[in-house]
């Protein structure tokens, strides 16, 4: 958990990034929640016989504004997130590569080669998983929880 807490303390440079995406992950939320009440509104216009025209025009129009909506919310939810993960990853092989610079001689006679790229380049890696997946798709998850709740 330590080390979870100075990894986050590395991500602090990312915030801004790593907000927005959250910002759009909750926004593609209401939208996905919002979505299904107008297709409900239109069939119900449709199906008292389809005398409000005009109503099911702004509904329309509003339907395809949402999805516009939901296109941009899931991209930037998306890229936002990956953007961050992956310049905190670049951190975080710099300060590993850097600190292996500062091992003795004898570390690097004792180690094999593979498993120390292995350290810098996988371990690594691993948390772009954690910053550009798991923590969006929780905060999407509670959030829809939540708002299928609320309806």
């Amino acid at each position: 958990m330590k080390l979870l807490w100075r990894i986050a303390k590395e991500a602090r440079n990312y915030r801004l990034l790593l907000s927005l995406g959250a910002i759009a992950a909750m926004l593609l939320t209401v939208v996905n929640l919002i979505t299904p009440r107008l297709l409900a509104r239109m069939t119900g216009i449709v199906q008292r016989g389809m005398e409000d025209l005009g109503g099911i025009r702004n509904l329309v129009f509003a339907l395809v504004a949402l999805y516009l909506l939901r296109v941009l919310f899931r991209f930037l939810a998306s890229y936002l997130p990956h953007k961050a993960a992956w310049n905190l990853v670049r951190d975080l092989r710099m300060i590993v590569y850097n600190r292996i610079q500062s091992f003795s001689i004898s570390f690097f006679h004792k180690r094999q080669t593979g498993d120390l790229m292995s350290r810098v380049v996988n371990d690594t890696a691993t948390f772009e998983q954690l910053y550009a997946h798991v923590i969006p798709e929780t905060i999407t998850n509670v959030l829809t929880l939540v708002g299928v709740m609320v309806i």
